[in-house]
């Protein structure tokens, strides 16, 4: 706690530095921008399947396009965002990759496509609306949930430092977690922003706040047993409270993590298992670290900044 500022500046650098990776390395799934996804069964050679498809859509005017080919021992896998101005466009371009497949010979027939998807602009947009309405809705609720859990905790703590503490570290576990998500799409091109993405980050948040209230709550008990104690400094209080709830904090993470390396090895190449459990995990490791090192050190921080305004009035 004697080098709060450090650790404060330390977040953020990594915040800043998180959202700018994101921001150049996000690949939207075909669900927010609107595309096609076709999975098959084949046996032809695929090796150069995604350069020889960009070239051949290229020449049928489509520009602005994103694929990623994802095969195992059992599947190929098909994606292709497109940005087009409507769903009849949509279909002219599923049509051309059925052409592409077939004048390839990688399929002998449509009848070997196992599933396809097509999503027009329209519902691109429309999945874009609500992914953004249920974060929204999600941190509401969960706001909600922290009014509830800090009744107690705001006798001992001022409410300014309760809100100020829980907004840096949320900031910080979501942004730190999209830095790493940024990093492995620039690792796996077929590793998209989807559904599954935004639902894992709602995941991190309520387990981010879940361990911040925890250790509130120590550094609450902690104030008042030495409330007699003149004495005594914030940062003894919180460091204190630190070292009490951290075995509780690396363990219930530690647990956890076991279950979601388990999914990410063994529920195969970028599948939906295997995305939760990525970004799960790194939200996990991120929140256990931010709410020990980032989360003690801003309540030092602001316990000090409001202390001392109150002094001043």
């Amino acid at each position: 706690m004697w080098k709060s500022s450090l650790w404060a500046s330390i977040a953020g650098i990594l915040v800043i530095c998180s959202v700018f990776l994101f921001y150049f390395t996000a690949q939207f799934s075909e669900e927010f921008t609107g595309g096609v996804s076709i999975s098959l069964t084949s046996q032809a050679n695929t090796e150069n399947i995604q350069e020889d498809l960009e070239n051949f859509l290229e020449n049928q005017g489509y520009q602005d396009t994103h694929i990623s080919v994802n095969q195992d021992q059992e599947e190929l896998t098909i994606k292709i965002n497109a940005d087009l101005e409507s769903d009849e466009k949509i279909t002219e371009l599923s049509n051309d990759i059925q052409t592409f497949l077939l004048s390839n010979k990688v399929i002998q027939s449509t009848d070997e496509l196992n599933g396809q998807t097509l999503i027009g602009p329209s519902v691109g947009e429309y999945m874009q609306s609500t992914a953004f309405k249920a974060l929204i809705v999600g941190i509401i609720l969960m706001i909600m949930y922290m009014l509830f859990a800090f009744g107690k905790i705001r006798k001992e703590i001022p409410a300014e430092v309760l809100v100020s503490t829980v907004f840096c570290v949320l900031v910080f576990d979501i942004c730190v977690t999209l830095g790493a998500y940024g990093i492995w799409m620039m690792l796996n091109k077929t590793v998209q922003v989807d559904t599954i993405f935004i639902t894992a980050l709602l995941t991190i948040v309520a387990y981010g706040i879940n361990d911040v209230i925890v250790i509130f709550d120590r550094i609450r008990e902690n104030i008042i047993k030495g409330a007699k104690d003149k004495s005594m400094q914030i940062a003894s209080v919180v460091e204190e409270s630190l070292w009490q709830t951290m075995r509780r904090s690396i363990g219930t993470s530690f647990s956890t993590l076991l279950v979601l390396i388990g999914m990410f090895a063994f529920s195969g190449g970028a599948s939906i298992l295997q995305q939760f459990a990525f970004t799960v995990g790194m939200g996990i490791i991120i929140s256990t670290c931010s709410s020990i090192f980032l989360g003690g050190s801003c309540t030092n921080l602001f316990m000090k900044v409001f202390k001392n305004k109150d002094s001043k009035k």
